[in-house]
């Protein structure tokens, strides 16, 4: 693959194994990532794997760092061919536990860090015609997961967006993505909010981050728009929206035990 791609949140989990998957497979990566210490040590890890790597430091929840990051890439390299938008969080909070600077957070990043990103490289993409572009949502985007109704929130508006966004740029040539995984085995977890909660069955239900890699890159090569983690989530999807009346109130009765798991 002779092409250039960005990938925010690339120092781990899911943003770093596209990293390696892409750049074995012979492309040039850029991975972004708002912390100093995991993006040096990602770079040099990935470098193993080819020399066709760059880190550059950016918070996506932050314009100006948004803009900055923009001018170095393209005075260094080019717009990319392919844009992920993977950096992202989440909070295991009830809506009543929250507050509103961690609410303004966790949309500013999930949300609109993917907005910033696509905007920053958009004028180019239109300009020459091509260009794709790759968000990474989650099935919670898709269904509702207690307590993260911020997270949530966040992900099902960008689900919305870029299913717009596709329409519009289909013009132009250019193709948008969405990925929406289950729960993957990566540092996604690690926010402070999560450490104490009780242990719930579903939690040891993981997916690779190696099987989120390859759909993703399937979904680029075939250009599909919408891609769940593993594909059994969208038959999920498929026959809640189908048969409400049957699957929500078993799905409610889901959400109300982790309610009480949390108040007890």
């Amino acid at each position: 693959m002779d092409k250039l791609l960005l990938i925010t949140g690339g120092s781990s989990g899911i943003g770093k194994q596209l990293a390696a998957d892409l750049l074995a497979s012979g492309a040039t990566v850029i991975i972004v990532s708002e912390r100093p210490d995991r993006l040096a040590q990602a770079t040099a890890e990935l470098s193993a794997i080819s020399p066709n790597v760059r880190g550059i430091r950016c918070d996506v929840g932050d314009s100006d760092s948004v803009i900055q990051m923009r001018e170095q890439v393209l005075s260094k390299y080019r717009c990319p061919d392919i844009l992920i938008n993977n950096a992202g969080f989440a909070t295991y909070r009830t809506f009543e536990n929250s507050n509103i600077e961690e609410i303004e957070r966790l949309i500013s990043v999930n949300l609109l860090g993917a907005m910033r990103c696509t905007m920053a490289f958009l004028p180019d993409m239109i300009a020459r015609h091509s260009g794709t572009i790759v968000n990474m949502a989650s099935i919670a985007g898709r269904l509702i997961l207690t307590p993260n109704g911020t997270y949530c929130a966040a992900k099902h508006a960008l689900v919305a967006w870029s299913e717009t966004l596709r329409h519009e740029l289909a013009h132009f040539n250019i193709q948008v993505n969405v990925i929406c995984p289950g729960r993957v085995e990566s540092p996604f977890f690690e926010h402070i909010t999560f450490q104490n909660r009780a242990p719930r069955p579903e939690a040891r239900h993981t997916i690779a981050i190696q099987d989120v890699s390859r759909a993703t890159l399937r979904a680029i090569s075939r250009n599909r728009f919408i891609t769940y983690v593993p594909w059994s989530l969208g038959l999920l999807v498929w026959i809640t929206n189908a048969l409400p009346f049957l699957i929500k109130p078993i799905y409610g009765r889901l959400i109300s035990s982790r309610i009480r798991s949390i108040y007890k």
